[in-house]
Protein backbone atom coordinates (compact mmCIF):
# COMPACT_ATOMS: atom_id res chain seq x y z
CA UNK A 1 0.00 0.00 0.00
CA UNK A 2 1.60 3.26 -1.10
CA UNK A 3 1.31 6.61 0.66
CA UNK A 4 0.68 7.37 4.29
CA UNK A 5 -1.67 4.98 6.10
CA UNK A 6 -3.78 6.19 9.00
CA UNK A 7 -3.15 3.72 11.88
CA UNK A 8 -6.64 3.96 13.38
CA UNK A 9 -8.41 3.58 10.05
CA UNK A 10 -6.15 0.62 9.26
CA UNK A 11 -7.28 -1.01 12.52
CA UNK A 12 -10.96 -0.35 11.73
CA UNK A 13 -10.58 -1.88 8.27
CA UNK A 14 -8.56 -4.85 9.52
CA UNK A 15 -11.15 -5.95 12.03
CA UNK A 16 -14.05 -4.97 9.77
CA UNK A 17 -12.78 -7.39 7.13
CA UNK A 18 -12.17 -10.29 9.54
CA UNK A 19 -14.76 -12.60 7.97
CA UNK A 20 -13.61 -11.93 4.41
CA UNK A 21 -9.98 -12.48 5.34
CA UNK A 22 -10.71 -15.65 7.27
CA UNK A 23 -12.42 -17.10 4.22
CA UNK A 24 -9.37 -16.28 2.13
CA UNK A 25 -7.15 -18.18 4.57
CA UNK A 26 -9.42 -21.22 4.69
CA UNK A 27 -9.48 -21.40 0.90
CA UNK A 28 -5.68 -21.43 1.07
CA UNK A 29 -5.81 -24.32 3.55
CA UNK A 30 -5.43 -22.42 6.83
CA UNK A 31 -8.06 -22.34 9.60
CA UNK A 32 -7.63 -18.66 10.54
CA UNK A 33 -5.64 -15.48 10.03
CA UNK A 34 -2.29 -15.72 11.88
CA UNK A 35 -1.73 -11.94 12.08
CA UNK A 36 -3.07 -10.72 15.42
CA UNK A 37 -2.20 -7.03 15.28
CA UNK A 38 -3.67 -4.91 12.48
CA UNK A 39 -1.03 -4.03 9.86
CA UNK A 40 -0.02 -0.36 9.79
CA UNK A 41 -1.71 0.23 13.17
CA UNK A 42 1.57 0.67 15.02
CA UNK A 43 5.29 0.79 14.44
CA UNK A 44 5.72 -2.80 15.64
CA UNK A 45 2.82 -4.35 13.69
CA UNK A 46 4.06 -7.10 11.40
CA UNK A 47 2.23 -9.11 8.75
CA UNK A 48 2.54 -12.87 8.66
CA UNK A 49 3.82 -14.23 5.34
CA UNK A 50 0.67 -16.36 4.96
CA UNK A 51 -1.37 -13.14 4.86
CA UNK A 52 0.83 -11.86 2.05
CA UNK A 53 0.58 -15.14 0.13
CA UNK A 54 -3.21 -15.37 0.38
CA UNK A 55 -5.80 -12.69 -0.44
CA UNK A 56 -5.91 -11.62 3.22
CA UNK A 57 -3.71 -8.53 3.01
CA UNK A 58 -5.02 -7.70 -0.45
CA UNK A 59 -8.58 -7.61 0.88
CA UNK A 60 -7.52 -5.18 3.59
CA UNK A 61 -5.83 -2.93 1.01
CA UNK A 62 -8.90 -3.05 -1.25
CA UNK A 63 -11.36 -2.09 1.49
CA UNK A 64 -9.03 0.58 2.88
CA UNK A 65 -8.90 2.24 -0.55
CA UNK A 66 -12.67 2.00 -0.92
CA UNK A 67 -13.20 3.65 2.46
CA UNK A 68 -10.86 6.51 1.54
CA UNK A 69 -12.70 7.07 -1.75
CA UNK A 70 -16.05 7.01 0.04
CA UNK A 71 -14.85 9.56 2.59
CA UNK A 72 -13.65 11.78 -0.27
CA UNK A 73 -17.04 11.49 -1.97
CA UNK A 74 -18.67 12.63 1.27
CA UNK A 75 -16.29 15.55 1.57
CA UNK A 76 -14.76 14.04 4.71
CA UNK A 77 -11.27 13.00 5.75
CA UNK A 78 -9.72 10.48 8.12
CA UNK A 79 -9.91 13.11 10.87
CA UNK A 80 -13.57 12.08 11.10
CA UNK A 81 -12.35 8.98 12.97
CA UNK A 82 -11.67 10.85 16.19
CA UNK A 83 -14.98 12.73 15.99
CA UNK A 84 -17.38 9.99 14.81
CA UNK A 85 -15.77 6.54 15.01
CA UNK A 86 -19.11 4.77 14.86
CA UNK A 87 -19.94 6.46 11.58
CA UNK A 88 -16.60 5.39 10.10
CA UNK A 89 -17.25 1.81 11.17
CA UNK A 90 -20.55 2.02 9.30
CA UNK A 91 -18.71 3.16 6.18
CA UNK A 92 -16.27 0.26 6.52
CA UNK A 93 -19.21 -2.14 6.80
CA UNK A 94 -20.89 -0.70 3.71
CA UNK A 95 -17.70 -1.07 1.68
CA UNK A 96 -17.37 -4.69 2.80
CA UNK A 97 -20.98 -5.27 1.70
CA UNK A 98 -20.22 -3.70 -1.69
CA UNK A 99 -17.17 -5.91 -2.04
CA UNK A 100 -19.25 -9.02 -1.35
CA UNK A 101 -21.98 -7.92 -3.78
CA UNK A 102 -19.41 -7.47 -6.53
CA UNK A 103 -18.01 -10.92 -5.77
CA UNK A 104 -21.49 -12.45 -6.07
CA UNK A 105 -22.07 -10.75 -9.41
CA UNK A 106 -18.74 -12.09 -10.71
CA UNK A 107 -19.98 -15.58 -9.84
CA UNK A 108 -23.22 -14.99 -11.75
CA UNK A 109 -25.34 -14.46 -8.63
CA UNK A 110 -27.70 -11.57 -7.87
CA UNK A 111 -26.03 -8.56 -6.24
CA UNK A 112 -28.85 -8.25 -3.70
CA UNK A 113 -30.45 -11.69 -3.36
CA UNK A 114 -32.95 -10.64 -0.66
CA UNK A 115 -34.41 -7.60 -2.40
CA UNK A 116 -38.21 -7.62 -2.54
CA UNK A 117 -39.11 -6.19 -5.92
CA UNK A 118 -40.10 -7.86 -9.19
CA UNK A 119 -40.89 -11.59 -8.93
CA UNK A 120 -39.90 -11.67 -5.23
CA UNK A 121 -42.56 -9.06 -4.48
CA UNK A 122 -45.20 -11.17 -6.23
CA UNK A 123 -44.14 -14.23 -4.25
CA UNK A 124 -44.44 -12.29 -0.98
CA UNK A 125 -47.90 -11.13 -2.00
CA UNK A 126 -48.90 -14.75 -2.67
CA UNK A 127 -47.51 -15.81 0.72
CA UNK A 128 -49.84 -13.26 2.31
CA UNK A 129 -52.65 -15.76 1.69
CA UNK A 130 -50.93 -18.51 3.70
CA UNK A 131 -51.74 -19.34 7.31
CA UNK A 132 -48.28 -18.38 8.60
CA UNK A 133 -47.76 -15.52 6.17
CA UNK A 134 -45.30 -13.48 8.22
CA UNK A 135 -43.07 -16.45 8.99
CA UNK A 136 -43.10 -17.80 5.43
CA UNK A 137 -42.13 -14.37 4.07
CA UNK A 138 -39.24 -14.26 6.56
CA UNK A 139 -38.23 -17.77 5.54
CA UNK A 140 -38.38 -16.80 1.85
CA UNK A 141 -35.92 -13.98 2.50
CA UNK A 142 -33.60 -16.22 4.53
CA UNK A 143 -33.65 -18.92 1.85
CA UNK A 144 -32.58 -16.48 -0.87
CA UNK A 145 -29.85 -15.00 1.31
CA UNK A 146 -28.52 -18.39 2.42
CA UNK A 147 -28.39 -19.82 -1.11
CA UNK A 148 -26.19 -16.92 -2.28
CA UNK A 149 -24.07 -16.57 0.85
CA UNK A 150 -20.30 -16.57 0.53
CA UNK A 151 -18.36 -19.08 2.59
CA UNK A 152 -21.14 -21.66 2.73
CA UNK A 153 -19.81 -25.22 3.03
CA UNK A 154 -23.11 -27.12 2.93
CA UNK A 155 -25.81 -27.46 0.29
CA UNK A 156 -28.41 -28.41 2.93
CA UNK A 157 -30.82 -25.94 4.49
CA UNK A 158 -29.93 -24.99 8.12
CA UNK A 159 -33.21 -26.33 9.46
CA UNK A 160 -32.13 -26.41 13.11
CA UNK A 161 -31.11 -22.75 13.12
CA UNK A 162 -34.31 -21.84 11.32
CA UNK A 163 -36.42 -23.89 13.76
CA UNK A 164 -34.93 -21.73 16.50
CA UNK A 165 -35.70 -18.64 14.41
CA UNK A 166 -39.31 -19.76 13.97
CA UNK A 167 -39.69 -20.28 17.72
CA UNK A 168 -38.42 -16.73 18.24
CA UNK A 169 -40.96 -15.58 15.63
CA UNK A 170 -44.08 -17.29 16.98
CA UNK A 171 -43.10 -18.07 20.60
CA UNK A 172 -43.86 -21.78 20.25
CA UNK A 173 -41.65 -24.34 22.01
CA UNK A 174 -39.91 -26.73 19.61
CA UNK A 175 -37.41 -29.50 20.21
CA UNK A 176 -34.54 -28.08 18.15
CA UNK A 177 -32.83 -30.90 16.27
CA UNK A 178 -35.73 -33.31 16.65
CA UNK A 179 -37.38 -35.09 13.73
CA UNK A 180 -40.64 -33.26 14.42
CA UNK A 181 -39.06 -29.79 14.29
CA UNK A 182 -36.99 -30.58 11.22
CA UNK A 183 -39.97 -32.04 9.38
CA UNK A 184 -41.99 -28.93 10.17
CA UNK A 185 -39.28 -26.65 8.79
CA UNK A 186 -38.81 -28.74 5.66
CA UNK A 187 -42.56 -28.50 5.02
CA UNK A 188 -42.34 -24.72 5.39
CA UNK A 189 -39.42 -24.62 2.94
CA UNK A 190 -41.34 -26.76 0.47
CA UNK A 191 -44.38 -24.48 0.80
CA UNK A 192 -42.22 -21.45 -0.05
CA UNK A 193 -40.64 -23.21 -3.04
CA UNK A 194 -44.01 -24.35 -4.38
CA UNK A 195 -45.51 -20.89 -3.98
CA UNK A 196 -42.51 -19.24 -5.63
CA UNK A 197 -42.61 -21.75 -8.48
CA UNK A 198 -46.30 -21.14 -9.06
CA UNK A 199 -45.98 -17.35 -8.99
CA UNK A 200 -42.53 -16.61 -10.40
CA UNK A 201 -41.94 -19.78 -12.37
CA UNK A 202 -39.74 -22.81 -11.83
CA UNK A 203 -36.91 -21.26 -13.85
CA UNK A 204 -36.79 -18.27 -11.45
CA UNK A 205 -36.73 -20.59 -8.42
CA UNK A 206 -33.91 -22.60 -9.95
CA UNK A 207 -31.87 -19.51 -10.88
CA UNK A 208 -32.33 -17.61 -7.62
CA UNK A 209 -32.55 -20.36 -5.01
CA UNK A 210 -32.00 -24.00 -5.93
CA UNK A 211 -29.10 -23.71 -8.36
CA UNK A 212 -27.02 -21.40 -6.10
CA UNK A 213 -27.82 -23.62 -3.12
CA UNK A 214 -26.37 -26.69 -4.83
CA UNK A 215 -23.44 -25.14 -6.70
CA UNK A 216 -22.11 -22.14 -4.76
CA UNK A 217 -20.39 -24.20 -2.08
CA UNK A 218 -16.78 -23.77 -1.02
CA UNK A 219 -14.60 -26.00 1.19
CA UNK A 220 -15.03 -23.94 4.34
CA UNK A 221 -16.05 -25.03 7.80
CA UNK A 222 -19.30 -23.62 9.13
CA UNK A 223 -18.15 -22.91 12.71
CA UNK A 224 -18.34 -19.14 12.26
CA UNK A 225 -21.80 -19.24 10.69
CA UNK A 226 -23.16 -21.62 13.31
CA UNK A 227 -21.77 -19.50 16.12
CA UNK A 228 -23.29 -16.31 14.68
CA UNK A 229 -26.65 -17.79 13.72
CA UNK A 230 -27.35 -19.95 16.79
CA UNK A 231 -26.11 -17.86 19.69
CA UNK A 232 -28.26 -18.37 22.76
CA UNK A 233 -29.80 -15.13 23.92
CA UNK A 234 -29.99 -14.38 27.66
CA UNK A 235 -33.78 -14.04 27.48
CA UNK A 236 -34.03 -17.49 25.88
CA UNK A 237 -31.91 -18.97 28.68
CA UNK A 238 -34.27 -17.54 31.30
CA UNK A 239 -37.33 -18.93 29.51
CA UNK A 240 -35.81 -22.41 29.13
CA UNK A 241 -34.75 -22.44 32.76
CA UNK A 242 -38.25 -21.47 33.88
CA UNK A 243 -39.78 -24.15 31.65
CA UNK A 244 -37.46 -26.83 33.05
CA UNK A 245 -38.18 -25.92 36.66
CA UNK A 246 -41.96 -25.90 36.16
CA UNK A 247 -41.83 -29.21 34.31
CA UNK A 248 -39.77 -30.86 37.05
CA UNK A 249 -41.99 -29.55 39.84
CA UNK A 250 -45.11 -30.86 38.10
CA UNK A 251 -43.67 -34.30 37.35
CA UNK A 252 -42.27 -34.66 40.88
CA UNK A 253 -45.75 -33.84 42.15
CA UNK A 254 -47.10 -36.81 40.18
CA UNK A 255 -48.39 -35.18 36.98
CA UNK A 256 -47.86 -37.26 33.79
CA UNK A 257 -44.97 -35.92 31.72
CA UNK A 258 -47.08 -35.05 28.65
CA UNK A 259 -49.51 -33.06 30.79
CA UNK A 260 -46.61 -31.42 32.63
CA UNK A 261 -45.01 -30.34 29.37
CA UNK A 262 -48.32 -28.91 28.12
CA UNK A 263 -49.01 -26.97 31.33
CA UNK A 264 -45.42 -25.68 31.52
CA UNK A 265 -45.52 -24.55 27.92
CA UNK A 266 -48.84 -22.77 28.39
CA UNK A 267 -47.65 -21.03 31.56
CA UNK A 268 -44.22 -19.96 30.25
CA UNK A 269 -44.76 -19.50 26.51
CA UNK A 270 -48.51 -19.06 26.32
CA UNK A 271 -48.78 -21.71 23.61
CA UNK A 272 -49.24 -25.45 23.14
CA UNK A 273 -46.03 -27.50 22.70
CA UNK A 274 -45.35 -28.56 19.12
CA UNK A 275 -43.48 -31.75 20.05
CA UNK A 276 -43.91 -34.88 22.14
CA UNK A 277 -42.29 -34.94 25.54
CA UNK A 278 -40.02 -37.82 24.52
CA UNK A 279 -38.38 -35.63 21.90
CA UNK A 280 -37.27 -32.97 24.39
CA UNK A 281 -36.93 -35.04 27.55
CA UNK A 282 -33.16 -34.67 27.70
CA UNK A 283 -33.42 -30.91 27.23
CA UNK A 284 -35.90 -30.69 30.08
CA UNK A 285 -33.40 -32.46 32.37
CA UNK A 286 -36.02 -34.71 33.91
CA UNK A 287 -34.42 -36.54 36.87
CA UNK A 288 -34.91 -40.29 37.29
CA UNK A 289 -36.92 -41.57 40.23
CA UNK A 290 -33.72 -42.36 42.13
CA UNK A 291 -32.29 -38.92 41.46
CA UNK A 292 -35.44 -36.95 42.04
CA UNK A 293 -35.13 -34.33 44.75
CA UNK A 294 -37.60 -31.65 45.74
CA UNK A 295 -37.03 -28.38 43.97
CA UNK A 296 -36.02 -25.56 46.32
Amino acid sequence: MSGTVDPLLAEFVWFGTATLRRRAHVVAGRPACPTRVAPYSSGVATVHQLCRDSDCLGIMHDIYGRVLRRLEQLGESVELLSERPGYVRTIVGSQVADYEREARVCRGLPAKPTRNDGPARRVNEALDDCVEAGWLQTLFRMMRGYACRDGRASSAWPVDAWSNEKSSHDGVLRGIGTTTARTELLKDIQAVIETAGRVAGKAWVNDKILHPLQTCVVPLDDEYDRASSQQVQPADMVVVSDLRQRFRRLTLAGMPSEAALRQSSLEVLGAEPRCAVGEVLDDLLLPTAAQAQPMP
